[in-house]
């Protein structure tokens, strides 16, 4: 079952969406039959002119009985119910881990795909899908994205399609010292390429010396880049667990000593944080800082797999509450432990 879902929300994600939004709405009718459509649009948090929309359609297909009393099943409408019901058990828990997770961290949304992107590469594509495409969604002539690099991100990259109007993606930091395929100055041009846009690069290391950092400062297609960076509206960025990204930065003995005395867990844009959200950590890094993240109108999140778990749950932990969190059910499961 789990395995159909996951085929279904690839080639038609939009209709089991919709059909899940219409099987809620008979389940409530069920359970609270007979019920008017203000009750309705307040036990499933729709809008009355959303709920009537499908109300209509549900009583034109003779699935539900309006009356004066209020609404009710018809005996077509409890079979569509019972056939439907072992898919859409399922399916609903991942609806509600997002819940769980939108509620818990007070956060603006959060998509949950079913599986662990740690042991499939296609959860892992799914999710760089979910992202790109929820992206795509808000941006506009002339948007300004900020993009950091990791593997997650290239998958966004690589699911993302022609706009009918032009964004500027610019990286959110330097190059890590990482494959060239997972830096930030590629995934932008990837992003670019993909969608018929412009990007800028930034090709300064992340980690640098305080001398370097200043003069590097100085130099003018530098501040050029990290100008476009301040306006940027968006950003979408990965989220690491602390101890290999402070491996992949090649930091010193005496930095990962202090990351594991401090119970280092997560990385986000230099910044290292335990499990409470507390910094412990910083590195120099020539790029987007973590308390610019709070002026972005669009903020998203992208991370997923056991191994992220506790790291995704101590970034969301500081993370603005415009967050919106795109993971996976693995991650997932971890993030709503208390």
């Amino acid at each position: 079952m789990k395995q159909m879902i996951q085929v279904q929300q690839k080639l038609v994600p939009d209709l089991i969406d919709k059909m899940y939004r219409r099987y809620s709405v008979l389940m409530t009718i069920q359970k609270l039959q007979p019920v008017g459509r203000r009750t309705l649009s307040e036990a499933l948090k729709l809008t009355e002119r959303v709920l009537r929309s499908e109300t209509d359609l549900l009583k034109m297909q003779g699935l539900i009985l309006v009356k004066s009393t209020g609404m009710t099943l018809t005996s077509e409408g409890i079979g569509v119910v019972s056939n439907l019901s072992e898919y859409f058990n399922q399916y609903s828990d991942y609806h509600h881990l997002a819940r769980l997770i939108k509620q818990q961290y007070d956060i603006k949304e959060v998509h949950v795909i079913p599986g662990d992107s740690d042991v499939d590469e296609n959860v892992k594509a799914e999710i760089g899908r979910v992202a790109g495409q929820s992206l795509e969604k808000q941006l506009y002539e002339n948007a300004i994205v900020s993009v950091t690099g990791g593997s997650t991100m290239v998958s966004v990259s690589e699911a993302m399609t022609p706009l009918p109007f032009d964004v500027l993606f610019v990286p959110a930091r330097g190059g890590l010292g990482e494959n060239v395929i997972y830096q930030a100055n590629t995934i932008c041009s990837s992003m670019a390429k993909h969608t018929n846009g412009s990007y800028t690069t930034l090709y300064v290391p992340e980690q640098v010396s305080e001398k370097t950092y200043h003069s590097l400062l100085r130099e003018p297609s530098v501040v050029q880049t990290l100008n476009r960076m301040k306006e940027s509206q968006f950003i979408i960025h990965g989220i690491g667990d602390a101890l290999k990204m402070a491996k992949r930065r090649q930091s010193s003995k005496e930095v990962v000593e202090k990351l594991q005395h401090h119970h280092a867990t997560g990385e986000a844009f230099g910044y290292y944080f335990d499990q409470e959200g507390n910094i412990v950590h910083k590195v120099k890094t020539i790029g987007i800082q973590l308390e610019e993240i709070q002026s972005k109108q669009h903020i998203f999140a992208v991370a997923g797999g056991t191994s992220k778990g506790h790291a995704i749950q101590a970034y969301l932990k500081i993370a603005p509450k415009h967050t919106i969190l795109i993971t996976d059910e693995a991650a997932a499961k971890i993030i709503t432990q208390k």
